[in-house]
């Protein structure tokens, strides 16, 4: 059993959303603010912030449909039922519909009270859910912050050395198409992964410099382009999977060529990484250029296979594989080219090595 960082900071504001309603004396409302303070914690400062205003303005909401329904119409199950209703077309109207549930109870809470001194319980009601709202947030920015730059990072490098891997494998005919198969659906979770990570540290912590911001929208901005190549390595993985059997038939020639034209592109690929991370320096990888008379004779090979008199007259399966593979290459060279020049001008402007995450500490496990 393992207990995250978000599971112990949902205790320790349970435990104060109980306690200090007590102290402020009204034990009562303790119960909902320890569901306030349930609901508002989330996974970054940035969404914290966001909920912390959006829920306060919707459980003032909720708290007003409460009162005044149950002031003319009282509170039968059937009157609430329809204060339910009505609440949440208020606040899908307003596009408060994240925090619809909390409202809700703050709502069905105040309408089931049995009090003499209804307005006085309504307002206990809605400073408490207020309460736990605040210690959520006070919680979540203050303990245990999220470090999701590592995560992002970490996922990144690992998944896009196995893509590698397996297209090593795949040019060699090495694979075996069962498992890959697996494994492909695995690699497409872990890029997906990637964006909700990206998109946590977007929002994460609290940037007031105007330089650390610019600095942290040009890291976002290289981040973004690390998962789109590879995602292209991906789609590339997956091309030579579903053309294996054309592949493995291609002239020897070609194969070989293709094999070449790979390796110097995966090669690339690490090196870039390799220089996000500071282990190669901003000037290096220039493999287009070091290449470029075998990218020539690579797309002449392509082009000449493709254009085949035989698949004019039979099959097209064979040349589409062809014309499928190479813009597959293409494609992923061209995402390689923009990504080196992203990493090269990240690392050529301002870059602090403070601030970098290692490929080799801290790996999650």
């Amino acid at each position: 059993m393992r207990i995250g960082a978000r599971t112990l900071k949902t205790g320790i504001a349970v435990a104060l959303s109980i306690a200090i309603p007590a102290l402020l004396s009204f034990p009562s409302g303790s119960v909902l603010a320890a569901i306030s303070a349930i609901f508002a914690l989330q996974p970054s400062v940035k969404r914290s912030i966001n909920t912390l205003k959006d829920r306060i303005i919707a459980n003032l909401i909720g708290a007003f449909v409460a009162v005044t329904i149950t002031l003319t119409l009282g509170n039968n199950f059937i009157v609430i039922g329809l204060a339910a209703s009505l609440l949440i077309a208020i606040l899908y109207q307003l596009n408060l519909s994240s925090v619809i549930g909390l409202a809700t109870v703050t709502l069905i809470v105040i309408m089931q009270t049995t009090e003499d001194n209804f307005i006085l319980y309504a307002t206990i009601r809605v400073l408490a859910t207020i309460v736990g709202v605040l210690i959520a947030f006070v919680v979540n920015t203050t303990l245990f912050p999220p470090k999701y730059e590592e995560k992002l990072y970490h996922v990144t490098d690992y998944s896009t050395t196995e893509i590698m891997k397996f297209l090593r494998a795949s040019v060699r005919k090495n694979s075996q198409y069962p498992v890959l198969k697996k494994d492909l659906k695995w690699i497409k979770s872990e890029l997906n992964r990637m964006d909700v990570y990206l998109s946590l540290f977007k929002d994460e912590g609290l940037v007031t410099r105007k330089k650390d911001r610019v600095q942290k929208m040009r890291k976002v901005v290289v981040y973004r382009k690390i998962i789109a190549t590879a995602n292209e390595a991906y789609n590339l993985s997956y091309t030579f999977h579903k053309y294996e059997n054309s592949f493995n038939h291609f002239p020897k020639e070609l194969r070989i060529l293709i094999r070449e034209r790979l390796e110097t592109l995966l090669t690339a690929h690490e090196q870039i990484l390799l220089k996000f991370n500071g282990r190669v320096s901003p000037d290096s990888v220039n493999f287009i250029a070091y290449k470029a008379p075998l990218r020539k004779e690579f797309m002449q090979s392509f082009f000449d296979e493709a254009s085949l008199e035989e698949y004019m007259h039979d099959d097209y399966g064979q040349s589409n594989a062809v014309i499928h593979i190479m813009s597959s290459i293409l494609k992923y060279e061209e995402f390689l080219e923009h990504l080196n020049i992203l990493v090269s001008s990240y690392k050529g402007n301002d870059w602090n090595q403070d601030t970098e995450i290692s490929n080799i500490e801290h790996i999650e496990q």
